[in-house]
């Protein structure tokens, strides 16, 4: 007797063959192979019940709170299903019976693509994220956490760009502000005068798509003015007062746009940071600012996410966001992960940001195992290695 654990497709398909199974039952067994617990909000007495006999029937099961029996046909609760693929099909086949149960049937149907690999629009440009990307960190701040990625001038901006571009970056990050814990934030006329003599220059010389990290309407018109193509906003369209501006300028010039969850601001994000249930609140932040960046303009084809590691976390915070990274996938959107060398990883063993590589290269590992598109790094090159491997081990 065996015990077959972590199978891929692929793999399965082969255990398949070796026993001789029909070619025709190898799709209904792969989705046999995988299995969901899919937590549904705000469905009523009469929906949950239904549901549970439903997912009975056909192989599943339904966990309901213990008063449900007992309440208000228009009170509302929370309930999770457990079933694999092929049962949620099956379910889904029911749900088709019962047309008061529509919308948990188009929450289901949506559940079974969100396996699809996502597809990201700049411009004209494309990217099928078929494989991990790289993005390269370039801070032209005084000061960044880790002296590493600071750079000064025009030329250590090129040299650090050459050496990117050598080591297989596919995205640069640039960022004139400090988002560290505790930082300030900058005017926008001060940090357009930092970008001033070194983005248009970095923009002309990088056949990259060139990121600009800011959350303001005028820093990011006037380096979408000067080619870039993607705005990395650490506040999601959120804390600033003229986030609908920035959004309409996004839209406008048909950048790629990145949310990232935050809790606060740089300056107060760590200051005791405190969730009831992490995932759930961060999923609900990545649907609020979605919509609102729909709203304005912005394609859903140009949005990334960003689960915001160190930006208003706990260390097991980040822990929980590192392990249950696949779960941001009902988003269908491509996933960015700054993890490099933050103190989650070297806090825990006294480590600074200069003894953190082993750790960061360890956590990219875990992080492309569940389901990171792009990767925000100091270090190019030892994470395009980590990223090679990892992606021809599970993809």
């Amino acid at each position: 007797m065996e015990v077959l654990l972590n199978l891929k497709k692929t793999q399965l398909i082969k255990e398949l063959k070796e026993i001789d199974v029909a070619p025709e039952a190898y799709e209904i067994f792969a989705k046999k192979a995988e299995y969901r617990i899919i937590k549904i909000k705000n469905v009523s007495p009469a929906q949950a019940n239904i549901l549970k006999q439903i997912a009975l029937i056909c192989g599943g099961d339904v966990a309901i709170p213990k008063d449900v029996y007992l309440a208000f046909p228009r009170k509302k609760f929370d309930i999770i299903l457990f079933a694999n693929l092929r049962e949620i099909e099956k379910i889904i086949n029911r749900l088709q019976e019962q047309p008061w149960m529509e919308n948990l049937k188009t929450k289901l149907d949506e559940l079974l693509k969100a396996d699809e690999i996502p597809v990201l629009k700049m411009g004209n440009r494309e990217i099928k994220f078929d494989r991990t990307y790289i993005m390269g960190i370039i801070n032209i701040t005084p000061d960044s956490f880790y002296s590493g990625s600071r750079y000064q001038s025009l030329s250590t901006v090129k040299s650090a760009l050459e050496e990117m571009e050598k080591e297989g970056a596919d995205f640069i990050d640039i960022g004139a502000e400090s988002t560290r814990p505790g930082a300030e934030m900058l005017t926008e006329k001060e940090e357009i005068n930092r970008l001033k003599p070194i983005l248009p220059e970095i923009v002309r010389s990088t056949r990259l798509p060139v990121s600009i990290d800011t959350y303001k309407p005028a820093v990011a018109k006037f380096a979408l003015d000067h080619g870039v193509k993607i705005v990395n906003d650490i506040s999601g369209l959120g804390f600033h007062h003229r986030n609908k501006e920035l959004a309409r300028i996004i839209a406008r010039y048909r950048a790629g746009l990145v949310i990232m969850h935050i809790k606060g601001t740089p300056k107060t994000m760590q200051v005791n940071p405190h969730y009831e249930n992490l995932l759930s609140e961060v999923k609900q932040y990545f649907r609020t600012r979605i919509d609102f960046a729909l709203q304005e303009g912005i394609e859903l084809e140009r949005i990334i996410i960003d689960p915001g590691l160190g930006f208003g976390k706990t260390i097991e915070n980040n822990y929980e966001l590192i392990e249950r990274l696949g779960e941001f996938k009902i988003f269908k959107r491509p996933i960015l992960v700054g993890h490099s060398r933050k103190s989650f990883i070297g806090n825990p063993f006294n480590l600074p940001p200069e003894e953190r590589l082993e750790g960061t290269l360890g956590v990219e590992a875990l992080l492309i195992k569940n389901g990171a598109s792009i990767l925000r790094v100091h270090d190019v090159l030892e994470a395009r290695k980590v990223a090679l491997l990892i992606d021809k081990i599970t993809k």
